[in-house]
């Protein structure tokens, strides 16, 4: 029921958006390409053993974006007589609506709907001691698991200097399907976070790079005439 508030919610949001911009002169040519990098999984990936690497990229039409992402992820964990390692790839698609399309510096408040699906491989060896009963290691492996998963996405993205840009995104994952595993339970699954939750929130910040290729004004915002001016103008003047 959560889950289901939260996406009315938002629904709502973009259609009250779209109505007051329905006057806007429509442009769906595009006119840019948008790429991104998130900064904090590049950060884990330089300064930890895990590698988050994620690249994000859209393109314009009229105030909408088609967006994607492609994730790469590997971790490694271990304790005391066990080590973990998962591995694997992950990618989104979906339609973003820019909130903010009036700005003329072209920074936007965007809110957007995704699919996303990962393929990955995990692996547990657990060392198991001599305790009278012989030691040895046991080995739990699960290959080419599917998952997949929706996202309801918010994010800003401002302009620093010329075509670079910084912003970030908050995702709320939800409605996460696994395909079956066998004795060992997934830790994680990349581009979603831990397995063992239905939905969870996620965030990403990102440098970003407009390639614009058409010049393509910025729309001037629609003027919002009263229903008194509106008759006043319709109505004669007397002398």
């Amino acid at each position: 029921m959560r889950t289901l508030k939260y996406t009315i919610s938002l629904s709502i949001l973009v259609v009250c958006f779209a109505a007051s911009a329905q006057e806007a002169k429509k442009d769906f040519v595009p006119s840019e390409i948008i790429f991104a990098s998130d900064v904090i999984g590049l950060g884990k990936t330089l300064f930890s053993d895990e590698t988050k690497l994620e690249f994000h990229s859209k393109i314009d039409f009229h105030h909408y974006f088609l967006a994607g992402d492609f994730g790469v992820d590997k971790i490694n964990l271990s304790g005391e007589g066990f080590d973990y390692h998962s591995e694997g790839t992950f990618f989104r698609i979906g339609p973003h609506i820019n909130m903010m399309p009036y700005n003329k510096h072209r920074s936007s408040i965007f809110f957007g709907l995704m699919y996303a699906r990962s393929s990955f491989n995990d692996r547990m060896d657990y060392s198991q001691s001599d305790s009278g009963w012989g030691g040895g290691q046991i080995s739990y492996t699960n290959d080419n698991l599917k998952a997949r998963w929706f996202e309801a996405n918010m994010g800003i993205n401002v302009k620093v200097v010329g075509p670079l840009y910084l912003g970030y995104t908050i995702r709320f994952k939800f409605s996460k399907s696994l395909s079956d595993t066998g004795e060992l339970l997934p830790f994680e699954i990349p581009g979603f976070g831990q397995a063992a939750k239905g939905s969870q929130f996620g965030f990403n910040y990102y440098v970003i790079y407009k390639l614009r290729f058409r010049d393509k004004p910025v729309p001037k915002r629609p003027i919002k005439v009263s229903p008194r001016e509106d008759r006043d103008k319709q109505e004669p003047t007397g002398r």
